[in-house]
């Protein structure tokens, strides 16, 4: 289970923050009081711009403030205050100049300021002050040069400094300090030799330094020392061996005790304490029994008990703990978010006079403000701050003199500064801070100093800039705005390369470099500083070539070239000095072609042509010299189209027109001459749809039509004549589901928005967004259109609200496909989640009774869902591919292929998914009993075969079921495989292009127990919302209806039910899609033989039904096979998405409601999994175990 983050998962936070923001119509009310300001605010604006300055790290020592900050002139540098302008100043300019020292990890240790900070002599160093220039100096330079130790995890500890820093000999290990060169000195070195132990979690208890570190031999453990290095020592292995008992170094100190997160490899993470000995250090609780740990934290004190959240057996998600110390005394405080798959999300544990405060979610009242006692009654929430299931989402909990300070949501103001006593009518809005509309000012970084808050905060003038209050409006100021010109870390130039996204940015530090993110905050880091200092490397034109990252980029020795990254920074190097020395060849549109990476650059002779590489020195070679000479070709718009480079460029006869190239240099040539002559057609815009090629063309008239190819010179025409009225198309070519959208002026309206099926007659205004002749789009604006997971994003100027953002969401409808199982007559039917039969047909004869297997996808892009389908025993491997909304086969992809020899009569199972990337689902076979366990997947594009590999050994002929899915969260499908009957319940997960077994916590296991041999069926669908896709299974004939839902993520159970009587043992076959399009997949379920064709269907979130009827006659027992999918259907509407400055809008007609979690369990399921004692029963010899 992966580690909560405010227990909710991302794109049910994004999905419930865009309906709110949608669902906001014009009102006009009159304020309540507590809005209206009491007085102005004393602005004490240095630089008078709207730059920030970030504060941060605020630290009190002797009653001065110190905190790191940015006046725009001296960089991130060391500041204190007094709580008054003229008593806020810079320390010290450590590093002089516009260069940052970066004061972090700042800690007050017997009056003195301790801190990490760089200069450009002694790198990231250990640094005191006493709050004067004079003395703010270095400590000691531990490494010397300018790499800097880098010291963190600094801890006060009984009047010593404890940190780790590291050196070129003992890698990242414990230090102290006295605050003398002399007296600061390494504590031991506890991995051995120049590998690192890691020390961090550093906490003072009873005088002696505990901590977390690794040894090299025990994995992460718990520590301690007194400062020497025999004293410095394992507390105990809590995890024998290598494995790692400590990993969270959460840790506080409780009457005595120290409580912390551990994992003894038996009961997984789970709430631990010691009084310092190995035989003193003991599990407090199992709280989730087994080793599936509670993944307890925010562990904090109040009044001597121990307050925390944690998940427990099953019953109830995540809620809040506390416990004395005993196994008997640590309970469940109470479950607010009832449910198995709710989780209130406890945090911030805060204590404020004996009373713990707290946020957590409920759901009716959303995330808000609780707090706690200790009992159940005494758990409540304080208010609801925004009222409703909107989120006020308390933060920055702090407390300031006996009152509770934090930033919080009320749906109008924004997040803003309040206060709390501990009842609903003493938590108050404190200030509007940022008073231009709904904007958040965003208190951050809240601190007390003397009972007075401090804080950072936007107020929308002056940026992230220093505040204080004492609670009251007036009493809520500015107290200085350092920052005239901090500009943003600027990221841009998104790569993502298997689920590692690559991208430029600065941090303020450094120039533009390449930088990579997993998502994560310690996740996201500099691959590497290109070109050091702080001069950028001007990377551009990022672009991922099977797993390596390829880009432009300017070292400052060989000027911009081509490199390449692996995301080290080893790994990060040069490809080729294609334009031999410090001139640059600057690489340009770097384009994937089937693995083969194209691009224009200029080796210095013959100007920007066409250049190819496989990623070495010498296979970075010259395609062809298009323009012979220097000139160049001009080349531009390179993209891929059915396996084929097509490209703008000029050979110098016919100016800039189509070309295409398959890597040689015979065959790169012309498509065709569009405007005879020298001029060229000015072709821009290419994009690919429905296996045509678009793009924007001059043919010699008065300016841009809209033209489509083929790819040959007689297939290349012009589709609609824009410029003979007077317009032109503007560009912004964009394929959305098979519609091609894009802007255009016919000479009526102006520049605005159209769309094309691809044929004249479909190639039609979508709406007049700025009425009149006056345009909607600008060339300003010419990278301001995108496809994002089927929905159309732009910028756009309607007329009243100037260049705002837009999207057109497609309406989708969701169908269930079932297939008849063997005995009835092949039938493929369609549904509505009703259960409205809107098609059926035979996909091979009307005679044939081996049963069709389905699967659904979009193997032609066209938006409309395609079934594949695949003939059962008896029936040849016959694969073909229907449209649903017709029943004929597919046109613009394969739709009528043999998977295997054709006397191949065992039956074939069938999944879909695009596994290679090219926006196109992939169709992948495996075969029924009798056939070897061989995968093939055939390409969606053309039908030839990606891969093809043996899921089990070759011997093994009971038969392989498949599933495809996105398991890794790479944006490709991996193969899902499960043996038939008389094989065990094996799981594998496979990459979808080269067969290789995949690695991660669900992609080799056993769904069941291992003598299981009923076969199992499998489906895969996102849900949990962690954007991986999950792995569900139910047996097959001979075990129950008892359905598993795996995660992707960590391997968890996601659910655990039984979709029908547990008496029936026919097996099940599941489906899953995201029906109900709430953005978590959903599971569908059909029985085998000799159950009814029951179709049901439950929600991915809570197991609420959401479909259940019969497909076909109910008299019919010879089970079903089942799919689903989504398909586009009915108008799209036009909605404007709010911006900073104005209201949100959107068209009446459009109605967007959040979807509150319901029933966790469909009642006659849960009253079947209550019934013990029968399951029991019926599974003693099947060897199904229970979860």
């Amino acid at each position: 289970m992966a580690w909560p983050t405010f227990f909710e998962p991302a794109r049910e936070r994004d999905r419930r923050t865009r309906y709110q923001q949608l669902e906001t119509p014009l009102q006009l009310e009159t304020l309540e009081d507590r809005y209206l300001l009491a007085g102005d605010p004393i602005l004490i604006d240095i630089n008078q711009v709207t730059y920030s300055s970030y504060l941060f790290d605020l630290t009190e020592v002797n009653g001065t403030l110190f905190f790191a900050a940015n006046n725009g002139t001296n960089g991130w540098e060391l500041w204190k205050s007094d709580g008054t302008s003229a008593g806020t100043e810079l320390v010290k300019d450590i590093r002089p100049g516009s260069d940052n020292s970066n004061p972090d990890h700042l800690v007050n240790v017997n009056g003195t300021l301790f801190f990490h900070a760089i200069d450009s002599i002694y790198g990231a160093e250990l640094w005191m002050s006493d709050g004067t220039s004079a003395g703010t100096q270095l400590v000691a330079d531990i490494r010397p040069g300018i790499s800097g130790s880098t010291p963190e995890e600094l801890a006060n500890v009984d009047g010593t400094l404890f940190f780790q820093a590291r050196t070129s000999f003992e890698g990242r290990e414990l230090w102290k300090s006295d605050g003398t060169s002399a007296g600061t000195e390494l504590v031991k070195d506890i991995d051995p030799g120049s590998s690192s132990s890691n020390p961090r979690g550093m906490v003072d208890y009873n005088g002696t330094l505990f901590f977390a570190a690794d040894d090299g031999s025990n994995g992460t453990e718990l520590w301690k020392s007194n400062g020497t290095s025999a004293g410095t020592e394992l507390v105990k292995d809590l995890f024998p061996g290598a494995g790692s008992g400590n990993f969270q170094a959460d840790m506080v100190v409780i009457a005595g005790t120290l409580f912390f997160n551990g994992n003894d490899g038996s009961y997984g993470a789970e709430l631990w304490k010691t009084n310092g000995t190995s035989a003193g250090t003991e599990l407090v609780k199992d709280i989730f029994p087994g080793s599936t740990g509670s993944y307890l934290g925010g562990l904090s004190e109040t009044d001597g008990t121990l307050f925390f959240y944690a998940l427990d057996n099953g019953t109830s998600g995540f809620a809040v703990w506390k416990s004395d110390g005993t196994s008997a005394g640590t309970e469940l405080v109470k479950d607010i978010y009832t449910g198995i798959a709710a989780h209130a999300g406890p945090a911030f544990f805060t204590n404020v006079n004996g009373t713990t405060f707290f946020r957590a979610d409920h759901v009716t009242l959303g995330t808000e403000l609780w707090k706690t006692d200790g009992t159940y009654l005494g758990t409540e929430l304080v208010k609801d701050i925004f009222p409703g299931n909107g989120d006020s989402n308390p933060r920055a909990l702090v407390n300031v003199a006996g009152t509770l300070f934090f930033g919080a949501n009320e749906g109008v103001a924004g997040v803003e500064l309040w206060k709390s006593n501990g009842t609903s009518a003493g938590t108050e809005f404190v200030k509007d801070i940022r008073t231009d509309g709904t904007q958040d000012s965003n208190p951050i970084d809240l601190i007390n100093m003397n009972g007075t808050l401090f804080f950072g905060a936007n107020d929308g003038v002056n940026g992230y800039e220093f505040w204080k209050s004492n609670g009251t409006t007036v009493g809520t100021e500015l107290v200085k705005d350092f920052n005239p010109g901090v500009f943003n870390g600027s990221a841009n130039n998104f790569a993502n390369v298997n689920g590692t996204l690559f991208f430029e940015a600065s941090d303020g530090s450094i120039g533009s470099e390449l930088w990579m993110s997993d998502g994560t905050e310690a996740g996201t880091q500099l691959v590497k500083d290109i070109r050091p200092g702080s001069s950028s490397s001007q990377m551009d034109f990022l672009v991922n070539v099977n797993g390596t990252l390829f880009f432009a980029a300017n070292d400052g020795s060989y000027g911009l070239e081509l490199w390449r990254s692996d995301g080290t920074s080893a790994g990060t190097e040069l490809v080729k000095d294609i334009r031999p020395g410090s001139d640059a060849s600057e690489p340009i549109y770097l384009t994937n072609v089937n693995g083969t990476l194209f691009f224009g650059a200029n080796d210095g002779s013959n100007g920007v042509e066409l250049w190819k590489s496989d990623g070495t020195p010498v296979g970075t070679v010259l395609v062809k010299d298009i323009q012979s000479g220097a000139s160049g070709s001009e080349l531009s718009s390179l993209i891929h189209f059915n396996g084929t480079l097509f490209l703008a460029a000029n050979d110098g006869s016919d100016g800039t027109e189509l070309w295409m190239s398959n890597g040689t240099s015979a065959g790169t040539q012309l498509v065709k001459d569009i405007r005879s002559g020298a001029n060229g057609s000015n072709l821009e815009y290419f994009e690919v749809m429905n296996g045509t090629l678009f793009f924007s063309a001059d043919s010699g008239s008065d300016g841009n039509d809209l033209w489509m190819s083929d790819g040959t010179s007689a297939g290349t025409t012009l589709l609609k004549d824009f410029s003979a009225s007077g317009g032109g198309v503007l560009g912004l070519l964009t394929n959305v589901n098979g519609t091609l959208y894009f802007a255009a002026d016919e000479g009526t309206y102006g520049d605005e928005l159209w769309k094309s099926d691809g044929t004249s007659a479909g190639t039609v205004l979508v709406k007049d967004l700025h009425p009149g002749d006056d345009s909607a789009f600008s060339t300003f604006f010419r990278n301001s259109m995108a496809n994002v997971n089927g929905t159309l994003f732009f910028s756009a100027n309607g007329g009243t609200f100037d260049y705002e953002l837009w999207f057109i969401e497609p309406d989708k409808t969701s169908l269930i496909v079932t297939g008849s199982d063997a005995g009835d007559a092949g039938t493929v039917r369609v549904h509505t989640t009703t259960g409205a039969e809107l098609l059926s047909f035979f996909p091979y004869t009307e005679g044939f009774t081996g049963g069709v297997r389905v699967a659904t996808g979009d193997i032609n892009n066209d938006g409309v869902m395609d079934i594949v389908t695949a003939a059962g025993p008896g029936g040849g491997p016959h694969i073909q591919v229907f449209d649903s909304q017709t029943g004929a086969l597919i046109t613009g992809g394969p739709n009528n292929f043999y998977a295997y020899a054709p006397n191949v009569t065992v039956g074939v199972f069938v999944a879909v998914g695009d596994v290679n990337g090219d926006d196109r689902d992939d169709i992948i076979t495996s075969a029924d009993a009798g056939g070897g366990p061989h995968i093939k997947v055939f390409s969606g594009l053309d039908g030839s075969i990606i891969t093809e590999f043996y899921a089990y050994a070759s011997n093994i002929l009971v038969g392989v079921r498949i599933a495809a899915g996105d398991i890794d969260g790479d944006g490709t499908a991996e193969i899902i495989t499960a043996p038939g009957p008389g094989g065990g319940p094996h799981i594998r997960v496979f990459s979808g292009t080269t067969g290789m077994q995949m690695s991660g916590p669900a992609t080799n296991f056993y769904a069941y127990a291992s003598n299981v041999l009923t076969g199992v069926y499998i489906a895969s669908g996102d849900i949990d919302g962690d954007g991986k896709d999950d792995i569900i299974t139910a047996p097959g004939a001979g075990g129950g209806p008892h359905i598993l839902a795996f995660s992707s993520g960590d391997g968890s159970i996601l659910h655990n039910f039984y979709a029908y009587d547990p008496a029936f043992t026919g097996g099940v076959r599941v489906g899953s899609a995201d029906l109900n399009q709430d953005g978590f997949a959903d599971i569908l379920t059909v029985p085998g033989s000799p159950g009814g064709p029951h179709t049901r269907a439950f929600s991915g979130v809570d197991l609420s039904g959401i479909s259940n009827f019969f497909s076909g006659s109910p008299a019919n027992g010879d089970g079903l096979f089942v799919a689903a999918g989504q398909t586009l259907a009915g108008s799209e509407p036009l909605v404007m998405m709010s911006s900073p400055f104005v209201p949100p809008q959107n068209e009446e007609s459009q109605s967007i409601q959040f979807v509150p979690k319901t029933q966790a369990w469909p009642e006659e399921v849960e009253e079947f999994y209550q019934s013990a004692e029968k399951i029991d029963e019926l599974f003693s010899g099947l060897g199904i175990i229970s979860r």
